[in-house]
């Protein structure tokens, strides 16, 4: 008996939901090994890995810093022993299992051609910029937050002490020439289809100068760029119409906490220097008028606040079109919070889940997702598998629309 068309369709409508709940239970997989971590010999991955995979303090002190699994996910694992994942090389492969059960081959990202160039002023590309997987490039202009001097650090951030265990060679404070000779390296080389750029706690004028004086030496080279600036909330709100002018795209305000009582804990100088909880959530509303839906973006970081908090944060945003980014909280060394527990992987597939359910719901697009404060390497991934943007039965590596290089 021949087989009908309707049938054919079902097989091809059966076939992708398999695939698509494959790469979800891959992305959970992914949140499991950042929990339990993998037991492997440094000695044996280290010579699959870019020289740049233990530049971070996480890496040096727990291992390997991020790969991607056989699907595509990305994922990162501490080491460990007591737990049942290894990673072993096997046929010039590295291997992950689960127990006795292979997984399968795992890359290593390695960094684009143009992160070993120089400037002309004879600093490094890769001491000024980043290039990510996904086109993009990304700055932090500073290596300290001026709220180290007044005892009012975020608790979890990591900033103000990356320097102390030996990470080399950054530069403290990176002008405005050598970002914009950086991004137009890059963009010359195919990438900078994204920009970033962030950078320590500073007075909200000078904070305001540099950004505008980024943006002017860019625009020395390009008459546009697409890219973000993250930065806190301004008192004058009407100063974001500023950014829009100078280039920016987009805008972020990293609010870090939703709950406002965890908030004023965990983000003292925040609180007392940008007018507070509300000026912040005031600040960001403003900005879409200013920058249009999903053009606008915060950050949580995912665990420092009970779940129904951070949703109750997402959606409310979400509703006001502002993307609320997140990703999960990993203590970090030397902080205050440093030996603390982040919740377990199903408490945070379970908000990444939901969380991604209501993007989808509010309209927001994929290029969104990745334009914010971080590179959507968490939600990002998830929202496209939802959205069916996966080849065959693995998920391509998304990149960011092409710029023209001139």
């Amino acid at each position: 008996m021949a087989t009908s068309v309707l049938e054919l369709d079902e097989k091809v409508v059966s076939k992708k939901e398999a695939v698509r709940q494959k790469l979800l239970d891959e992305a959970k997989l992914g949140l499991l090994l950042g929990e339990l971590g993998a037991d492997y010999n440094p000695d044996d991955v280290l010579p699959f890995q870019s020289r740049n995979q233990f530049a971070t303090a996480y890496a040096r002190k727990h291992g390997l810093d991020g790969f991607v699994l056989p699907g595509g996910n990305r994922a990162r694992a501490p080491h460990s022993t007591f737990t049942p994942f290894k990673i072993v090389v096997e046929d010039h492969q590295v291997i992950l299992y689960d127990g006795s059960k292979v997984i399968g081959p795992l890359k290593f990202p390695q960094p684009h051609p143009v992160s070993k160039t120089t400037l002309s002023t004879g600093e490094k590309f890769n001491q000024v910029a980043n290039v990510s997987a996904e086109g993009g490039i990304s700055v932090g202009y500073s290596t300290e937050c001026s709220l180290k001097d007044a005892g009012e650090d975020c608790l979890f951030c990591s900033i103000n002490v990356r320097d102390k265990d030996g990470s080399s060679g950054r530069i403290q404070l990176k002008t405005a020439r050598q970002v914009a000779e950086a991004y137009h390296l890059a963009r010359q080389a195919g990438e900078a289809n994204h920009f970033r750029i962030t950078g320590g706690f500073v007075p909200e004028r000078r904070e305001l100068e540099y950004y505008l004086d980024v943006a002017d030496a860019i625009r020395e080279y390009y008459s546009s760029f697409y890219g973000v600036a993250i930065i806190g909330a301004p008192a004058d709100i009407t100063i974001l119409h500023k950014y829009k002018e100078a280039g920016f795209t987009n805008i972020s305000h990293n609010l870090e906490v939703w709950d406002k009582n965890i908030f004023a804990t965990i983000c003292p100088g925040k609180e007392k220097r940008n007018g507070g909880w509300q000026h912040w959530i005031e600040s960001l509303e403003y900005a879409v008028s200013v920058f249009g839906k999903g053009n606008v973006h915060s950050n949580l970081v995912s665990g420092l606040a009970p779940k129904d908090a951070q949703l109750e944060g997402i959606e409310y945003l979400a509703t006001k079109g502002v993307v609320c980014h997140f990703n999960p909280f990993r203590p970090q060394i030397d902080t205050p919070l440093e030996g603390y527990r982040s919740p377990t992987a199903d408490w945070h597939w379970d908000v990444l889940d939901r969380a991604t359910d209501i993007y989808k719901r509010y309209g927001f697009n994929t290029l969104q997702l990745y334009s914010g404060p971080a590179s959507g390497p968490t939600h990002g991934p998830v929202f496209q598998i939802k959205n069916g943007e996966f080849e065959g039965d693995t998920l391509p590596q998304w990149r960011y629309p092409e710029l023209p290089k001139n």
